[in-house]
Formats: structure tokens, sequence, C-alpha cells
């Protein structure tokens, strides 16, 4: 069987942005749909003196929100049957198991959170697609798994 193209770093990052305008876009509804809730609920119970005490525990269940958003938005897209994101599937780029499978749903959480590695000492495990004979960066060598270019 011939050696798949892999996908590069530009590539790949090309393919982050994207996906980072498709959620960026998905957090603005639903975080402005929340705060207009809690606002609404402040207001109509009086207590729009409340707000500065309100913020930090609304800027808290943001942060878990968003982590989970962006967990399932990832995971899930990567371990379906179309194997990547919408940013990753517009550049021709399909997520796999190194062994040519598809990823699990656990594998695609593994890849997941193994990207915070990669982006701890100034994204040097991200680099690492640029020297690897498939090109993975470190959270792919975690996970598994590779990125193909399909043509």
């Amino acid at each position: 069987m011939a050696e798949p193209a892999y996908a590069g770093f530009w590539r790949r990052l090309i393919a982050f942005i994207l996906d980072q305008i498709i959620l960026a876009v998905g957090r603005l509804f639903i975080y402005g749909a929340l705060w207009g809730i809690a606002y609404a609920g402040l207001y109509f119970a009086e207590s729009q003196n409340q707000i500065p005490m309100v913020i930090p525990f609304f800027v808290a269940a943001i942060v878990l929100l968003d982590l989970w958003l962006a967990w399932i938005y990832f995971a899930l897209c990567e371990s379906s049957p179309l194997r990547g994101t919408p940013g990753k599937l517009a550049l021709g780029i399909r997520v796999i198991h190194r062994d040519r499978r598809a990823l699990t749903f656990e594998e695609a959480t593994v890849r997941y959170f193994a990207k915070i590695l990669s982006a701890l000492l100034f994204f040097i495990g991200y680099l690492l697609c640029a020297f690897s004979s498939r090109k993975q960066a470190l959270h792919d060598f975690i996970a598994r798994a590779v990125l193909v270019v399909e043509r």
C-alpha cells in the first residue's frame, strides 16, 4: 500500500484558524444568549447592582463551558465518519489512527487534551510536525494519530 500524503504545518495551521473562526461564531451566539439570560434574570429580580458580583462566576462558567465546547467539537468531528473538523475537511485533511483506521472518541479526546502539552514551551510540540517523517505534532504522537491529505 502506498504511503499517504501527510498534512504539513501550514495546511494544519490554516485548518486550525478556520476551526477557530467557526468556534468563535458559535461562542458568540451561545455566550451572548447566556449573558442576556443572566442579565434579564438580574433585571427582573431588580438586582442590577449585583452584576459586579455575578461577573466572576459568569466568567468561570464561560471558561468551563468553552473548554467543554472545544473538546466536544474537536473530539466528535475527528472521531466521526468524516474524520475531521470542518476546517480540516475544507483543506482535504483527515485525522486517522496511524494504523489507517478512524480514531475512536476516546483517542480523539486524548489528542485534544494532549494539545495542551503541545502548546507548552512556546508551541514547540506543534513544531515537531515540521521535522517528523509523518508530520506528527506531539499530540499526534501521544494519540497515535496522523493527518493525511486526501486528494
